[in-house]
């Protein structure tokens, strides 16, 4: 049996763990002598003091997406300040402490609105990640005539 290797979700959920500040990273799996997709897969991202693992998945991808997803449930957009949302249904509030040690409560995070992260190729973009609009497209400058008189 093959893994289903999905390049750009590895590499989305190694971006995303960096960008949270993790000092360490890992992808493993639990048991030998067994069929690839049974073998336990994990993933941890390793902060100071504190180690958030996501395990028991079919696949080494499965396992870093999952713990890229778990980074952002409940999380607060450094950039925006909003809860974050992983799909349109709305984000979950949760009362919590962030990575950084601040307490954030339910209420707090359901006031602060929300910001809608999307997996897009091989990266997490938030949603208040706008794009420069498009410009119009150029009209040839009119010669100006001078009016005679």
């Amino acid at each position: 049996m093959r893994l289903n290797m999905d390049d750009d979700a590895l590499a989305a959920a190694v971006d995303l763990i960096g960008r949270t500040g993790a000092q360490g990273f890992e992808i493993g799996y639990l048991h030998d002598d067994v069929p690839i997709e049974a073998a336990g897969w994990y993933a941890h991202a390793q902060y100071r003091g504190a180690r958030i693992t996501e395990e028991n998945h079919r696949g080494p991808i499965e396992a870093a997406e999952a713990l890229a997803r778990q980074l952002l449930t409940g999380a607060m957009c450094n950039h925006c300040k909003k809860l974050v949302a992983l799909s349109d249904d709305g984000a979950v509030a949760f009362n919590g402490t962030l990575l950084d040690g601040t307490r954030w409560t339910a209420e707090q995070a359901r006031a602060a609105g929300q910001c809608r992260w999307r997996r897009v190729g091989p990266r997490w973009v938030r949603g208040c990640e706008r794009t420069a609009p498009p410009r119009p497209k150029s009209n040839p400058r009119r010669v100006k005539r001078r009016k005679r008189g």
